[in-house]
């Protein structure tokens, strides 16, 4: 007997030494799954990808449980749907999915994994979480909830009192202000359920969205402190939400109602600025006419609903090959969430099914367009941050575009000032040219004087002998320009065109390597030009021709203004007259 008990107990021992070797093996596997769906999320977050959540409904009251299109539902997203018209592996059919509910899953289980991403709303990022699938498959029920309990709240209710949780934990280091806006789209058309006005105005919809996040910033928004105030808010739009009744479900849904978070977070140390939205889009659900027996208003209502999902179709199949153009205009709805499928933008879909045969052919469309779905990659999600620093540099260049508009302002007044007070000249030379308004008279003096140095020292001063303002190249000479000076400066008809910056810089140059024309280079024998034409004439050039004003150059260089003077050229200033 002894020994039966010593066996007995070793084998007890064995026994729980076996199960503790399970116990942990299960643990470490869940360990382990927990760790590779972790580093999943991750690697889709650094893609981009669209996060696709399957949610099976639960049978219906009178329906047959027996009778189900759901063979397997894996712990890693694997879901398994049979043909009930094919038998064996050619009726099967497996898709693969970020995570599969089954239909005992809770709510507060479904909400567990889609916690974290709306979390991130209050660091600044972009969320959008819509539910899709045919008609009467729960979406309402997943977003919303059959009650207003909080035990029964759907993913809207209980992602607005998170959020309102956390940044009461965070009250000491950020500011939030949180409001909400919902709409519906109807008929094609843009709705704000919040509204109290009976008839409402048509919602225009921004192609990018504002300063503010806002993308339709007509809609009613209204600020919230609570989940309280979020709660009859939401009463209010279910309330005004267009519904209705047909074969398939009683309460059909006959909109897509939109519900969005707008969350402004200041720092309280550093003072930077973070803005967040929070798209909860409950999609109408796909149906067929036939089924659904609609009819009147509800087949006009169907007709505009399948065609809004056929575009968000249409987009989502242009994201998944990487189109250049994506059809966004092609629908109210898509033109709404254009910021969260196009943009940097964190995106969950939550896709409903039917579990009764019946809807084989629904549930396995619905499948396929999620599918196509989660292999949509929008790139890595941004925050919406802005820095301190940026802030501070955005003000500073702000004040320097209006410090420089002013300065421009006064630069042209005192240029107006200054044309008025400017007096009218009314010198004239003694050919009667009026002298250019520039020149003063000190420099009218200067001019006459020279004048004469010219008529007493003919062959130095050979331009007072040209033809009717022709200037020779023995002029040239007297001037100190050589001769590529003369071609630069020359005009058509062969008189000199007012000093260039060019010019002036060339002679400058010039000037600095020999410091002035002395008085024996200017006396020198006239040129080959000026002998040719002694010869012709048989007398000097200065009893053909009169003698024409010289313009002198002021000692600092400024530039000599386009006005021409008796001869009908513009000489320039030697430097010998600026001693």
């Amino acid at each position: 007997m002894y020994a039966f008990q010593m066996k007995w107990r070793d084998e007890m021992s064995n026994l729980g030494s076996n199960l503790k070797c399970l116990v942990d093996a299960a643990d470490n596997y869940h360990k382990v799954l927990a760790e590779n769906q972790k580093l999943f999320n991750e690697v889709q977050e650094l893609r981009g990808n669209i996060r696709v959540y399957c949610r099976v409904r639960p049978f219906l009251p009178g329906q047959d449980k027996q009778s189900t299109t759901i063979d397997y539902i894996g712990e890693s997203g694997e879901l398994l749907i049979s043909n009930p018209l094919k038998q064996g592996k050619d009726g099967q059919r497996m898709f693969k999915f970020n995570k599969v509910f089954s239909s005992f899953a809770s709510q507060a289980d479904v909400f567990s994994d889609t916690q974290p991403l709306i979390r991130s709303v209050l660091d600044g990022f972009n969320v959008c979480i819509f539910a899709y699938g045919q008609t009467g498959s729960g979406k309402t029920y997943t977003m919303s909830g059959p009650s207003t309990s909080k035990k029964d709240w759907g993913v809207n209710y209980r992602a607005l009192n998170d959020l309102f949780d956390i940044s009461l934990n965070r009250r000491n280091i950020f500011s939030y202000e949180v409001g909400v806006q919902m709409v519906e789209i109807y008929n094609e058309q843009v709705r704000d359920l919040l509204s109290n006005k009976v008839a409402q105005k048509r919602l225009g919809i921004w192609s990018t969205s504002q300063p503010n996040g806002l993308v339709l910033p007509d809609a009613s928004l209204y600020p919230v402190k609570s989940t309280s105030d979020v709660l009859d808010l939401m009463e209010i739009g279910l309330a005004n939400r267009a519904v209705g009744a047909t074969a398939l479900n009683e309460r059909s849904s006959r909109s897509h109602s939109i519900l969005t978070v707008h969350v402004r977070g200041v720092d309280v140390k550093t003072g930077s600025i973070s803005r967040g939205c929070l798209h909860l889009v409950d999609l109408a659900g796909s149906e067929r006419v036939e089924r659904s027996e609609a009819t009147g208003d509800r087949l006009k209502e169907a007709q505009h609903i399948n065609k809004s999902l056929s575009a968000l179709g249409d987009v989502i199949f242009a994201l998944a090959q990487k189109n250049a153009h994506v059809p966004y205009r092609n629908s109210k709805l898509t033109q709404v969430l254009q910021s969260s499928l196009g943009g940097q933008a964190k995106t969950l879909m939550f896709v409903q099914i039917n579990p009764d045969v019946e809807s084989y052919s629904e549930t396995i469309s619905t499948l396929k367009f999620a599918e196509r779905v989660s292999g949509v990659e929008l790139g890595a999600a941004r925050s919406n941050k802005d820095g301190k620093d940026i802030k501070e540099l955005l003000e500073q260049v702000s004040s320097l575009k209006d410090t420089i508009s002013r300065k421009d302002m006064e630069i042209e007044q005192l240029q107006v000032t200054k044309d008025k007070d400017k007096p009218p000249s009314s010198a004239v030379d003694n050919h009667g040219s009026s002298m250019p308004n520039n020149f003063s008279s000190n420099e009218t003096s200067l001019i006459t004087l020279n004048q004469k140095r010219q008529l007493s020292d003919p062959l130095s001063y050979a331009e007072v002998n040209a033809d009717a303002g022709q200037t020779s190249p023995t002029n040239i000479v007297a001037m100190g320009l050589d001769e590529a000076d003369y071609e630069d400066n020359v005009s058509e008809d062969g008189s000199l065109v007012r000093e260039t910056e060019y010019t002036i810089g060339r002679r400058n140059i010039m000037n600095s390597n020999s410091d002035m024309i002395d008085d024996t280079k200017m006396h020198r024998g006239p040129s080959r030009t000026a002998r040719s034409t002694l010869t012709k004439s048989a007398q000097p050039a200065i009893s053909r021709s009169k003698p024409r004003d010289a313009v002198l150059k002021t000692p600092s260089h400024t530039r000599t203004p386009s006005n021409q003077l008796a001869g009908g050229s513009s000489a320039r200033a030697t430097k010998r007259w600026q001693k």
